[in-house]
């Protein structure tokens, strides 16, 4: 019986580290959309979308990370399909200029690496100030808990979103394709033959100045549409999920806002997960 309850605490411990908890998945996501918002120049229906793509990637891949981490073969390649599935996602919300950007940019176009026998987000190499942010938070922060995955659409839930924008036309798969073994080491750097190995990836930051250490670049980002994603309100959640959704809020600067997204219904654009 003693051997069975513990037994039960040792699953219970490693299915609880199969997957970030939400509050650490929306930061996470809301952190990176920030910064692809900063240097996208995204739009706030851009910028919404945006977190729900990085949203469910995030809360997807961190299931499968300790194992590609670890150097299994068939984690890794689950990550890499999930990653194919968020940026494609991602080029039916930018704009062709918009995604070339984004494919020049590692930190963005491929935002998970290996660190040792864990893994963090690149983009933490590149802003290292985690309290700060250009923006406040997406208007759909507080209610969004993955309605709009792959999960539940057969192709993508923004394939028709944004029909006037000139979508991007080049590659950016990894599956399946000659950059699969280069991206593989520059994102685990280990040899997938040698389970318990030492050789880790160490992710060096290329840009030696952190970008976000004065907080006055807050609002003279350059970004055009910085005043449209500003001070918007955000969606409320439902009196069910109200108390989890207040525990889950940062209290870092910007995470609250005055006006309605645009085109969008209020209250109802969460659900799922």
């Amino acid at each position: 019986m003693k051997k069975t309850i513990i037994f039960c605490l040792m699953l219970a411990v490693s299915l609880s580290a199969m997957a970030l908890s939400k509050s650490k998945t929306r930061t996470y996501a809301r952190f990176l959309s920030d910064r692809m918002a900063y240097e996208l120049d995204l739009t706030p229906m851009q910028y919404d979308d945006c977190y729900e793509i990085n949203y469910d990637f995030i809360y997807l891949a961190s299931r499968v990370m300790d194992d590609a981490v670890y150097g299994y073969m068939d984690a890794i390649e689950r990550y890499y399909t999930l990653l194919d599935y968020r940026n494609e996602d991602l080029r039916y919300v930018l704009n062709a200029r918009q995604y070339a950007r984004f494919l020049a940019r590692d930190y963005f176009y491929s935002p998970i690496y290996s660190t040792g026998s864990n893994w963090a987000l690149r983009i933490y190499t590149i802003y290292s100030n985690r309290s700060f942010y250009y923006f406040d938070a997406p208007s759909i922060f507080r209610t969004y808990r993955g309605a709009h995955a792959r999960t539940y659409y057969n192709n993508s839930y923004y394939v028709n979103r944004y029909a006037n924008h000139d979508r991007y036309t080049g590659n950016f798969r990894i599956t399946g394709t000659n950059v699969m073994p280069g991206r593989r080491t520059n994102d685990f750097g280990i040899n997938l033959k040698q389970r318990g190995g030492t050789t880790y990836n160490n992710y060096k930051n290329p840009t030696a100045n952190n970008r976000t250490q004065d907080t006055r670049y807050r609002d003279n980002s350059g970004n055009k549409n910085s005043p449209q994603i500003n001070h918007r309100q955000q969606t409320v959640p439902s009196r069910s999920t109200s108390t989890q959704s207040r525990s889950n809020t940062p209290t870092t600067a910007g995470s609250t806002g005055s006006t309605q997204r645009s085109g969008q219904n209020t209250g109802t654009r969460g659900g799922r997960r």
